[in-house]
């Protein structure tokens, strides 16, 4: 099976920020700098998909870059498989569009 199967093609942008939050020691509050806590809290029940402005701002309160976040949103678990499946698929895509 490729990998490109085994990567969920949705993002799940709720748990990503719920598992980086957690992962980081930080609570809703602490990220009241990025956004208020009402939007963060929609986030992550799935109520609302963050701007690209809002991972920007999310990924800096936790002191990652923004991609981390983008790519944890389609990992289905945070672990050594899915994101060795996801890279696997982003390295293929990548690939394909850059000439060596």
């Amino acid at each position: 099976m490729s990998s490109r199967k085994r990567v969920p093609p949705q993002a799940d942008f709720g748990r990503a920020l719920r598992q980086l939050r957690a992962a980081r020691g930080l609570v809703q509050e602490d990220m009241l700098l990025a956004t208020s806590r009402r939007h963060i809290s929609r986030i992550e029940q799935g109520h609302q998909i963050p701007s690209v402005r809002t991972i920007e701002v999310l990924a800096e309160q936790m002191q990652i870059h923004p991609l981390t976040l983008v790519a944890v949103a389609y990992c289905p678990e945070l672990d050594a498989a899915s994101i060795s499946e996801l890279l696997k698929t982003l390295k293929t895509d990548f690939k394909g569009l850059v000439a060596d």
